[in-house]
C-alpha cells in the first residue's frame, strides 16, 4: 500500500510501499482513531481477514506501518468504510451481508451483522459502503444492493434501522446508476461507481445530499445520544510490559507488587496465569520465577506476617485446580516465592475466584478474602501451622449477590471494596466481625464513564487516608480513579494506550490490576499502575501486564504524587 498526498488538486506519492503484506488484497478503508488521533488502514484480503495496520511517522519524517490485529469474516470481503467519529468499521461480506467492528485497536474482535442477504433488505450481492454526518450528529450508513441497482439505508444513532432503499434514474443526458459499485460520501454528494454505463466505460455518478435528507427526511432521524463520556478519559502510555504468560486464551488474570526491601529497583510484579501457574517479573518485564501450582486465579501480597520468631512477607493465592488457598513466602533477599502452606488449605468452594489480602490495624492479624462466580464471599484467618508453616480458619462468610472477582481491602481503614461485576462497586467493613452491612460506591447507572464488567480494583495510598481507589471498567478498556476518603468521590477515568514508538501495545480487557505510591527506583518515582491486558496485540501474542508509572496518571488530573508510603513501614 502507497501513500499519496493532495498537491495543487493532484495526488502526489509520498513514498512506496507504507504498507507490506503477503496477502492478496480486495480493497482497504482509512481510520482515525477518536482516542488517540492515530491513523490507521483496514486492508480486506481474499481470505476473508481484515488487517488493521497503524501508519505514524518515523524520526526521519517518512511513514511507517505496523500490523495491529486481525479481524475475519466468513468469506471475501469486498468493501469498507470506518466512522472516526463512533469506532465503528463497516465491512460487506457480498454474498452474506453488512457486518460492524469496533475499530479501536484495543476492542473485541467479535462483528455484528447489520443486515443480510436474502433474510434481509439485499436481494443479491452486496457492494459498496459510505457513512454521511448531518449537521445535526445524525449519522447514515449507505450499502449498494448490487443486483437491484439500489441503494440502502441505515440510521446508524438507532441501531443500524433500516430507513428504506432508492435507485437513481437518469436524467437528461446522464443515465441511471445500474449495478453501484463502491460508495463515497463528501462535499455534499454521495458519489456511486456505475458499473453498467451503457456502452461506455465505468464512471461514477454524483447525487447531492441534500437530495436524499430531503426524500428520506434525514432531520427527522434519531440525534446522537448526546456526549459520549469516554471522549473526555484520560490517555496514558504504558512504559513496559512484562513476558507473555505460558498459555494462550484467558490466562493472564492479576498482578500484585512485591516491594524489595533495600533496594526498590529490585522489586518484582507477581502475576497469575489461570491456566497453570503463578509467575514473578522483574521490572524490565523479564520472568524472575514460575511456579506450576495450578489454575492460580487472583494474588495478594502482605509483610511482617507473624511466622514462628520472626516476620514473613507472603504471597496468598485462589487456586481453581484444587479448590484451595496458596501461600508462599517470598525471600526478602531473592525475591523467589517458596509454599508454606501448612498442607492443603481448603476453601469449599467448588470455584475460587477472587482473592485479596487485609491486615488488621487493630491487632496485626492478617486475613485473606475469596469470593466465588456466584457471589459468595468468605474469609480466613491466617495463623502459624506445624513447622514453620501458615494455615488457615474461617471467620466469616456473606453474600454479594451476584459474581465478584476483584476485591482490596485497606489496611488502615479496615474497609473493604469488592466489584460485583454487572451491579456496583461496594464497601464493606474488613473485620471479621464486621457482617454484611454494605456501602454503595458507584454504578454503571449513576456513573455513565463506568460499563460492565467491574473487575480489579486497587488502593493508591497516600498520607494518612489519602490516596486513591482505581477500578477496572472492563467494558469501556478503562480505569476508573476515586478519592480513598469518603464519600470517595470520581474524579476520572483513563485508557492505557499504545506507545508505538516503544513498540508497546496499550491494554484492554482488564481483569485484575495493582498500583502502589512506593517509589520503586528511576523509573517508577512515585510508584506504579499494573493492569493486565486481555488483548496482547501489536504483535499478537499471549496476554501480559502493562506497567505505566503514577506520575503518567496523576499529571492527567493533577492529583497527588507521594513519596515516602512504603508497605513495609
Amino acid at each position: 500500500m502507497n501513500g499519496f498526498v493532495v498537491r495543487d488538486g493532484a495526488l502526489v506519492p509520498t513514498q512506496q510501499a507504507i504498507v507490506k503484506t503477503d496477502a492478496l488484497l480486495e480493497g482497504m478503508c482509512a481510520y482515525t482513531s477518536p482516542l488517540d488521533g492515530e491513523s490507521y488502514a483496514f486492508l480486506l484480503t481474499s481470505s476473508g481477514q481484515i488487517e488493521q495496520w497503524a501508519i505514524t511517522k518515523g524520526a526521519n519524517g517518512a511513514l511507517k506501518s505496523r500490523l495491529t490485529r486481525k479481524l475475519q469474516v466468513g468469506s471475501e470481503p469486498k468493501f469498507c468504510v470506518a466512522d472516526s467519529k463512533r469506532n465503528n468499521l463497516y465491512v460487506t461480506e457480498e454474498a452474506v451481508g453488512v457486518w460492524r467492528f469496533d475499530a479501536d485497536v484495543e476492542a473485541d474482535t467479535v462483528p455484528e451483522l447489520i443486515d443480510v442477504v436474502k433474510f434481509g433488505h439485499f436481494t443479491g450481492e452486496v457492494g459498496g459502503l459510505a457513512l454521511h454526518r448531518t449537521a445535526a450528529g445524525q449519522t447514515v450508513l449507505f450499502a449498494s444492493d448490487v443486483e437491484s441497482s439500489m441503494i440502502n439505508l441505515y440510521d446508524v444513532e438507532d441501531e443500524h434501522r433500516f430507513i428504506g432503499q432508492t435507485s437513481f434514474k437518469g436524467a437528461g443526458n446522464v443515465d441511471g446508476v445500474d449495478n453501484a459499485g463502491a460508495l463515497s460520501a463528501g462535499g455534499g454528494y454521495l458519489a456511486l461507481a456505475d458499473e453498467d454505463n451503457g456502452d461506455d466505460a465505468t464512471n461514477f455518478k454524483l447525487v447531492s445530499m441534500t437530495t436524499l435528507a430531503d426524500a428520506f427526511g434525514f432531520s427527522k432521524l434519531k440525534a446522537s445520544a448526546g456526549e459520549d463520556p469516554t471522549a473526555k478519559f484520560a490517555l496514558v502510555k504504558p512504559s513496559l510490559e512484562t513476558a507473555p504468560v505460558a498459555d494462550g486464551g484467558d490466562a493472564a488474570d492479576d498482578p500484585a507488587i512485591w516491594v524489595h526491601p533495600t533496594d526498590p529497583a529490585k522489586s518484582l510484579i507477581i502475576g497469575t496465569n489461570k491456566q497453570g501457574g503463578l509467575y514473578s517479573y522483574t521490572l524490565d518485564g523479564k520472568v524472575h520465577q514460575y511456579l506450576e501450582v495450578g489454575r492460580v486465579n487472583n494474588v495478594d501480597v502482605r509483610y511482617g506476617v507473624k511466622l514462628g520468631d520472626r516476620s514473613a512477607t507472603i504471597a496468598v493465592a485462589s487456586n481453581r485446580t484444587h479448590e484451595s488457598i496458596d501461600i508462599f513466602e517470598i525471600d526478602d533477599a531473592t525475591g523467589m516465592m517458596t509454599d508454606i502452606a501448612d498442607g492443603v488449605q481448603p476453601t469449599n468452594m467448588p470455584d475460587p475466584y477472587g482473592l485479596c489480602l487485609y491486615q488488621s490495624p487493630k491487632d496485626g492479624s492478617t486475613y485473606v478474602f475469596i469470593n466465588e462466580k456466584d457471589g459468595l464471599v468468605r474469609q480466613w484467618k491466617l495463623d502459624e501451622g506445624t513447622s514453620g508453616r501458615l494455615k488457615t480458619t474461617q471467620v466469616r462468610e456473606f453474600e454479594v449477590g451476584s459474581t465478584a472477582e476483584g476485591c482490596t481491602a485497606d489496611d488502615d481503614t479496615g474497609a473493604l471494596y469488592v466489584a460485583e461485576e454487572d451491579v456496583a462497586l461496594w464497601k464493606y467493613g474488613a473485620e471479621p466481625t464486621d457482617g454484611d452491612a454494605r456501602e454503595k460506591i458507584t454504578d454503571p447507572q449513576a456513573n455513565p464513564a463506568l460499563k460492565d464488567d467491574l473487575e480489579g480494583v486497587s488502593i493508591y495510598y497516600g498520607e494518612g487516608t489519602k490516596g486513591y481507589i482505581v477500578l477496572s471498567s472492563q467494558g469501556n478498556n478503562s480505569y476508573a480513579l476515586f478519592d480513598r476518603e469518603a464519600p470517595h468521590s470520581y474524579i476520572g477515568s483513563y485508557r492505557v494506550i499504545a506507545d508505538s514508538d516503544a513498540g508497546i501495545d496499550g491494554s484492554s480487557e482488564t481483569d485484575g490490576l495493582d498500583i502502589i505510591s512506593t517509589p520503586l527506583g528511576a523509573q517508577f518515582p512515585y510508584g506504579v499502575f499494573v493492569a493486565q491486558d486481555g488483548r496482547n496485540i501489536a504483535p499478537e501474542e499471549r496476554q501480559n501486564f502493562k506497567l505505566v508509572p503514577w506520575e503518567r496518571i496523576a499529571d492527567k488530573f493533577s492529583l497527588e504524587k507521594y513519596t515516602a508510603r512504603n508497605p513495609r513501614d
